[in-house]
């Protein structure tokens, strides 16, 4: 009798699992962006990333609104 009952235990140990394997491996993606919030902050290298970036985008709007536009002749 007890033996039945690890065996049930087991099984349902293991369907739980696998419940939850496919919930972290699958997942709906609806909270994947929520848990990265904050996972960067404070950190120095991140910071500089973003001021490197910056800088690259004002250069390319620059450079943007430096040409000319085309004439339709």
């Amino acid at each position: 009798m007890a033996q039945k009952s690890i065996e049930n235990r087991i099984a349902t140990l293991e369907s739980q699992m696998e419940e939850i394997r496919d919930q972290l491996a699958g997942g709906n993606g609806t909270r994947d962006w929520r848990r990265s919030i904050g996972a960067f902050t404070d950190d120095d290298d991140m910071l500089q990333l973003l001021r490197d970036a910056m800088k690259l985008r004002d250069a390319d709007r620059k450079a943007a609104t430096k040409k000319k536009p085309k004439t339709n002749r």
